[in-house]
């Protein structure tokens, strides 16, 4: 298992409702949100967790299937 760290920031009220809304939107954690981001922020896309990369591939599947669905 890979050693992690612990990282406490302060964010703006609104930034951090909007973290939890899309953590929400997601059904991930706040930190698999800010990992993710930081990972991206830090062109280590390797690094995003897989439950993120995991939800934003279902979103994406969700768009072309509803592109090629027909009507």
């Amino acid at each position: 298992m890979a050693t992690t760290h612990q990282v406490g920031v302060k964010v703006p009220t609104l930034l951090h409702e909007k973290l939890k809304e899309h953590a929400a939107t997601l059904n991930v954690s706040k930190s698999e949100v800010v990992l993710s981001a930081l990972a991206q922020y830090l062109d280590s896309a390797s690094d995003v967790p897989m439950a993120v990369r995991m939800s934003l591939l279902e979103e994406r599947m969700a768009a072309v299937e509803a592109l090629v669905k027909p009507e």
